[in-house]
């Protein structure tokens, strides 16, 4: 495989995926080659190669005679995807708290966005920009790595914090305070308090799971 095609087949694959984490193709949804080249206008190859590796994944699955489908979002998987997250960052957290405030200028204009998709109920942007702001600290303590390395296991984590953020009586703004704290702790170097928001935040997502569970029943395997 040439560098062209081996790139179409990753822009092919990342735009799938995006797809799936943000419910635009729906837990349980059919889908095919040919609606995903409609969709998004890439060649049959790149995208037949794309959803090979989204099968390996477990992200779709196929029925003989009946399709493609996407995978159901798999709770038991999501929750201990949020437990090895909550592990590695704890540690980024910490690691964070001995940098300078100067370091995080980025995660501050993170929150001044994210407070805007909340004031405009972007969805997208606002879920996008949280992913953001927590990359931020993984990048200034130089582990990009492992949060790329995370991503792999955190699909299913992901798609679950997704539908919660579409839960529109869930509280943002508290989201959004809980990233404040965060960053008050670390650039106070409060490493102790930094970890407690830390997990405390992402402990919040699994508080909130009735209430996703109740509004989207037919999503969730495994609960």
């Amino acid at each position: 495989m040439n560098d062209d095609n081996l790139n179409l087949q990753i822009q092919a694959y990342n735009k799938i995926l995006y797809k799936i984490i943000h419910c635009e193709y729906s837990p349980g949804q059919k889908i095919s080659q040919k609606m995903i080249e409609d969709d998004l206008h890439f060649g049959l190859t790149p995208i037949r190669e794309a959803l090979l590796r989204l099968r390996r994944e477990g992200l779709i699955f196929v029925v003989p005679q009946s399709g493609t489908f996407v995978t159901k979002i798999d709770f038991n998987i999501a929750i201990n995807a949020r437990f090895i997250r909550e592990s590695l960052e704890k540690n980024i957290i910490s690691e964070a708290a001995t940098l300078t405030s100067a370091d995080f200028q980025e995660a501050h204009l993170s929150i001044k966005q994210q407070e805007k998709f909340v004031a405009s109920k972007n969805y997208n942007g606002f879920f996008d920009e949280d992913e953001k702001f927590h990359k931020y600290f993984y990048i200034a303590t130089n582990h990009l790595q492992t949060w790329n390395w995370i991503q792999a296991v955190n699909v299913q984590f992901n798609r679950f914090r997704w539908l919660r953020v579409r839960v529109t009586d869930l509280p943002w703004n508290l989201l959004i305070e809980q990233h404040k704290n965060i960053l008050r702790a670390v650039e106070s170097h409060s490493y102790e308090r930094a970890i407690a928001e830390s997990v405390q935040h992402l402990q919040l997502v699994f508080e909130e799971e009735s209430a996703v569970i109740e509004k989207f029943p037919d999503f969730f395997e495994n609960l």
